[in-house]
């Protein structure tokens, strides 16, 4: 294999559909808008916001690709995006085109490459400005070369750097990272990408190879400056925690803005509950679908909000027919659809849609690559847009009081037509959540601000299986966007792909389990709807940053400023965050702060403390 491979009680609800019918008219006039309480004040679409005028990000960074290669570039494309999502100011250089006078003005240095035989003799060039005072970092492991051998010994490493060997997962040193304390990350697949290496005592180890202890992320002092070093080549969207943890390293003191923001995401929810005995349920509660989903999974959902403060967001299926053509029938069963979605609201939660069916938004000749044969294509954007306008007739007749602000796609599947159609029929539209992560046939997404200005909301992670993938890009995120994004469907115990074959008891635990390691981790992470998520990276996105070393730790300027910004923190070893004017600052893990500014300026004043180090 090459070395790059690639890697929430209620009471039982036995009534009759007639009790419930009453009970969620009851409810739709005794919450008189609870919907939008004066705390999600901020979740609710609003006026125009004043923002402070952007700032211009010092570019202190130079970055260094080789153009030449698709290695490269696909590194470059990793830390390029977290670079910009981290507001550093950086310029770009061909290793081709690299001479000294290059270096000049420039404090830190990241190399998108890996072979350092393509310096050549310049690599002197780049170890004099390392020691006297530059700090370079690497992207993924290197390649074994001369120059590796020239530069080693200055990078902490006193033997080995000549052959690489395999490694199937990692752990963390205590306070380094979000969420890493104590717990092991495993890969799906055994990865030789690692070079064997011992490390000199002088060198920090933050990260290193489960059962043999091998380095995987290390910091060494040379001279005045320091190498941080990568030892592993983790690419894609789950390697980006890495990447910014490594570079906030660089810095004695490291400030870059985040999201805040934890939202779960119910899809077909509320809809209509399917008819008759799902197998996994019957055998082991003894109850139909219709029972479960009112005594146990809404129980359970409900235990979960109250537990962890959850406010979750349900999207909202009219109907489960194949119609892809008008007339779209008013569905009249709407009892259990008063009831939940009340309910949920009451809790303060939030109504959104997922659709009229759970046909996708795309037009015949669109390619499901033979995966979704069951789902019918639409003819034209109009029929697409009569499906949208009954449900948004159908669930405002139920819900008067709702703003339906968020559409999630089924199967995370949207076209470029369903998405403009969607713009144009659905008045209250802010954001789409769609997936985070690559997938066939996948509406993929970033988070932030399209130019359409839809407010681009992906969800990280999904079900109630949670392998250990899911815990890989769930801890990368929590350290790069600080952010918590997860959906489940009432269905998952009726899918065995789902993991219904485990039974719900299982499967709650392994969401239990998840809900625990993510508000352990990160306790102090804001809980939001699914527009309280548009809304925190609206104000994520339009934010940018100058920052400025003082002799008393960092200032910094913040541009786009509402009135509230949120940063992650980290000090180097040996210091702790003494004050912080114009923020207020509490600890997250080790060195590690969430910083939210209450103003436009903020000065961080450093404080020495007994350096605990890394793990060696």
């Amino acid at each position: 294999m090459g070395r790059f491979a690639k890697l929430k009680v209620i009471l039982p609800l036995v009534w009759p559909l007639a009790a419930l019918f009453l009970i969620g008219v009851l409810l739709l006039w005794e919450r008189q808008g609870v919907g939008i309480s004066e705390e999600q004040d901020g979740q609710a679409a609003s006026a125009v916001t004043q923002r402070t005028a952007a700032v211009q990000a010092q570019k202190d960074t130079l970055v260094i690709v080789d153009g030449s290669d698709e290695i490269s570039e696909l590194l470059y494309s990793d830390m390029e995006l977290v670079l910009q999502d981290m507001r550093v100011g950086f310029d770009v250089a061909d290793i081709a085109q690299l001479d000294a006078a290059s270096l000049s003005g420039y404090d830190k240095m990241v190399l998108c490459i890996t072979d350092l035989d393509l310096f050549g003799e310049r690599i002197e060039q780049v170890l004099a400005w390392v020691k006297s005072g530059g700090c370079m970092m690497n992207t993924a492991t290197y390649d074994v070369s001369m120059n590796l051998t020239v530069t080693s010994g200055k990078m902490g490493i006193l033997e080995g750097g000549d052959a690489y060997v395999a490694i199937d997962g990692f752990e963390v040193a205590d306070g380094f990272m979000i969420g890493g304390d104590g717990r092991a990350f495993h890969y799906e697949d055994e990865y030789w990408s690692n070079l064997n290496v011992l490390l000199d005592e002088r060198c920090m180890v933050y990260v290193r190879a489960l059962d043999s202890g091998l380095p995987l992320l290390w910091e060494c002092g040379y001279g005045d400056g320091k190498f941080v070093v990568l030892n592993q080549t983790l690419t894609g969207k789950a390697g980006r925690g890495f990447l910014a943890g490594g570079y906030a390293l660089m810095d004695e003191v490291s400030v870059y803005p985040v999201i805040n923001a934890s939202a779960f995401y119910l899809d077909d929810f509320p809809s209509p509950v399917p008819a008759g005995n799902g197998e996994y349920i019957q055998k082991e509660y003894g109850m139909d679908i219709s029972n479960f989903y009112a005594n146990v999974w809404w129980k359970d959902i409900l235990g979960w909000e109250e537990q962890y403060g959850i406010l979750h967001t349900g999207l909202i299926i009219e109907d489960y027919s194949d119609l892809v053509e008008a007339p779209f029938v008013r569905t009249d069963s709407v009892e259990r659809f008063l009831f939940f979605g009340n309910m949920l609201q009451n809790q303060g939660g939030e109504l959104g849609f997922h659709g009229y069916n759970h046909m996708p938004l795309c037009l015949e000749g669109f390619d499901y690559k033979g995966l979704y044969d069951g789902y019918n294509l639409w003819k034209t954007p109009e029929e697409m847009a009569a499906s949208l306008t009954e449900l948004h007739a159908f669930s405002s007749q139920l819900f008067p009081e709702c703003n339906f602000q968020v559409y999630v796609p089924p199967s995370n599947i949207l076209s470029d037509e369903g998405r403009e159609t969607l713009l144009q029929t659905l008045p209250d539209l802010r954001a789409i959540a769609s997936t985070y992560l690559p997938g066939d046939c996948a509406y993929v997404q970033e988070f932030g601000v399209s130019e359409d200005g839809i407010v681009e909301t992906p969800r990280i992670t999904s079900g109630a299986i949670m392998d250990d993938h899911m815990y890989l890009i769930a801890f990368s995120e929590l350290n790069f966007h600080f952010v918590q994004s997860h959906f489940i469907h009432p269905d998952d115990v009726l899918d065995e792909d789902r993991g219904a074959a485990l039974g719900w008891s299982a499967m709650k635990a392994n969401l239990d389990a998840y809900l625990q390691y993510i508000y352990s981790s990160a306790p102090m992470i804001r809980n939001v709807t699914g527009s309280g998520m548009a809304d925190a990276v609206e104000d994520f996105d339009l934010l940018t940053l100058d920052r400025k070393k003082t002799p008393e730790g960092l200032s910094f300027e913040i541009g786009g400023f509402s009135g509230k910004a949120s940063f992650l923190v980290r000090v180097q070893e040996g210091s702790v965050i003494g004050s912080a004017n114009g923020a207020a600052v509490q600890k997250v893990n080790g060195n590690l702060y969430l910083l939210e500014a209450s103003s436009s300026h903020v000065d961080i004043i450093l404080e020495q403390s007994p350096a605990e180090g890394g793990v060696q």
